[in-house]
């Protein structure tokens, strides 16, 4: 019974700590856009900011649907972009909203894998080159422009000085199959040994107890051998001191 009632222990710690570690362990999801709950809806630990008059800040403003985000992150905006970014790798900001190519490369070259860009692009425009109306350089510059997507040398400079993707390439993980680790069952190993401790300790006991009861009963069926022998002895001697009286006629 007391080995029964320590796996039943046992397998309730196990499953107690495999739920707390699924429930709790488990990796925060990335955003999925401007329209994901938590900038929607932000709790007070959540902040997310832009650019003080930046485009991005012109584009919250002119959107009636984002009116209570814009409200909420206007108090947070920054004068600038670095100062953006430096807040954060710090903690103090949760999510930073600008320029997808900035984005891009500043999480490509933050060696310390703090940064990462999360959501579907929003607000699509693109660069333009200015030239004067009826430039005959209008229509070249066009189909220039054209060959390049086409022959992906737009992307091999996106590559080079944007993403600058190599093999050393900070590595995502939020598909990583979640694991137990002897942290999180410390606990369950200090309970078996405790059991094996205890269970060493009552086998000690038990056979220091059995053995004293074999000695005292080995000396109890001596000594009632040895009293069984000096009364049949006792009576013997008895027997022939006490015989019939004989007389001579």
């Amino acid at each position: 019974m007391v080995w029964a009632g320590f796996a039943m222990i046992m397998v309730a710690s196990y499953t107690a700590n495999l739920a707390a570690f699924l429930v709790l362990d488990r990796p925060q999801s990335r955003l999925s856009g401007v329209n994901d709950a938590r900038l929607r809806n932000p709790s007070e630990n959540f902040t997310f900011a832009t650019v003080r008059g930046s485009a991005v800040d012109l584009y919250f403003r002119r959107q009636v649907e984002l009116a209570t985000m814009y409200r909420i992150m206007e108090k947070r905006n920054y004068e600038t972009s670095d100062n953006a970014v430096a807040a954060v790798k710090s903690g103090e900001l949760q999510a930073f909203i600008w320029d997808s190519a900035r984005l891009e490369y500043e999480a490509a070259k933050d060696k310390e894998c703090e940064l990462v860009t999360a959501g579907e692009l929003f607000g699509r425009s693109g660069y333009g080159v200015a030239l004067r109306k009826n430039s005959p350089w209008t229509s070249k510059i066009t189909l220039a422009i054209l060959g390049f997507h086409e022959n992906g040398f737009m992307e091999s400079l996106d590559n080079k000085y944007i993403y600058m993707r190599n093999d050393t390439q900070c590595v995502a993980d939020e598909n990583a199959p979640a694991t137990l680790g002897l942290k999180n069952m410390a606990g369950v190993f200090i309970l078996v040994g405790m059991g094996i401790a205890g269970g060493i300790i009552l086998i000690i006991i038990e056979i220091t107890y059995k053995r004293q009861q074999v000695k005292k009963q080995r000396i109890a069926r001596i000594t009632r051998t040895a009293y069984d022998r000096w009364r049949r002895t006792v009576e013997v001697f008895e027997l022939y001191s006490n015989g019939p009286a004989r007389k001579l006629i």
